[in-house]
């Protein structure tokens, strides 16, 4: 990958309604190359959609990760299609290895996430399996580091501040409006809204203050862009949870880690990798840290990614 994409990757998932003037500052280029490359990026598919990242424990909401198997992997086109219509369903991600599926929900408590799920089990009970069900705790985001030398020392932490906001009927309408399209400029969602240009910039402000928006980035083609993405649940040893606020700091601190996930089940770790070449990260990991057990699952496709239910 040349070196100007991966600046501009790096810098457009950090925040993907960066001016293009901005974006060429960052990536040091022009405002004019900056914008066609990122439109021919966009145009090739090798970025594919942008997203409004919102903490949802903030509006009332928990997530659960299950992991799916095809039964008859001939099932998997007429499966995926009626997944992606389920609005509680904010992220799927298929894997080549390791498993087949790895569906995010996003509901308000775990009786609503168990109805929903129990309908996808009867109605896939010959095409899908359960693998497993994870309730998220919460989850550390860092900047895709390995793409410079630069490094950004941030760490975005969601589902962490589980105090309640409530929302006005107007910063819900904002909020809805930057959840279906992140890219939607302000004057837009003023003139869509009937609602003044003020009030919308003062609103929008208002939920990053709050931190309910925690920013704006973007999904990848992780193959166009030939980037490795794995998943690797760990299971620590009874000696070795101690060692899970020092492993948090590793992985902050690791330029591969993008995500970072604390989760109740089998294994108590996520973390999601990413790489310009193939790395056995596990390796590192393992003569480093008391792992009792993991589980590898490598990326094929992000099929859909948002961080609300969608209506």
């Amino acid at each position: 990958m040349k070196t100007k994409i991966k600046k501009l990757v790096l810098e457009y998932s950090r925040n993907s309604r960066i001016t293009t003037k901005e974006l060429g500052r960052a990536i040091g280029t022009s405002q004019q190359s900056a914008s066609y490359l990122l439109n021919s990026l966009k145009k090739k598919k090798f970025i594919t959609k942008n997203v409004t990242v919102i903490d949802a424990v903030k509006l009332g909401y928990i997530n659960v990760i299950v992991g799916f198997n095809f039964l008859d992997p001939s099932n998997k086109k007429d499966i995926l299609e009626e997944l992606l219509e389920i609005p509680s369903i904010t992220t799927i991600e298929e894997g080549k290895e390791g498993i087949d599926l790895l569906v995010e929900y996003t509901t308000q408590n775990l009786s609503a996430f168990n109805k929903i799920h129990t309908e996808i089990i009867y109605k896939f009970f010959r095409k899908l399996r359960t693998q497993f069900i994870y309730p998220l705790i919460v989850a550390h985001e860092y900047p895709r580091n390995y793409l410079s030398r630069r490094f950004y020392d941030s760490d975005r932490i969601l589902f962490g501040d589980r105090i309640l906001r409530e929302l006005s009927k107007n910063e819900k309408r904002v909020l809805d409006e930057l959840t279906k399209d992140p890219d939607k400029k302000l004057i837009e969602i003023s003139d869509s809204l009937g609602m003044p240009i003020k009030t919308v910039v003062s609103i929008k402000k208002g939920l990053e203050r709050k931190y309910i928006i925690r920013g704006y980035s973007t999904t990848l083609n992780h193959n166009k862009l030939e980037i490795n993405r794995q998943i690797i649940f760990l299971r620590f040893s009874s000696e070795g949870i101690r060692e899970i606020d020092k492993f948090s700091q590793y992985a902050k601190n690791n330029r591969n880690i993008i995500k970072f996930i604390k989760i109740i089940g089998e294994y108590q770790i996520a973390i999601y990798v990413e790489s310009l070449k193939e790395i056995e990260i596990i390796k590192d990991i393992r003569s480093n840290f008391q792992i009792e057990n993991y589980l590898i699952v490598k990326n094929e496709k992000i099929h859909k990614k948002t961080y609300l239910p969608l209506e």
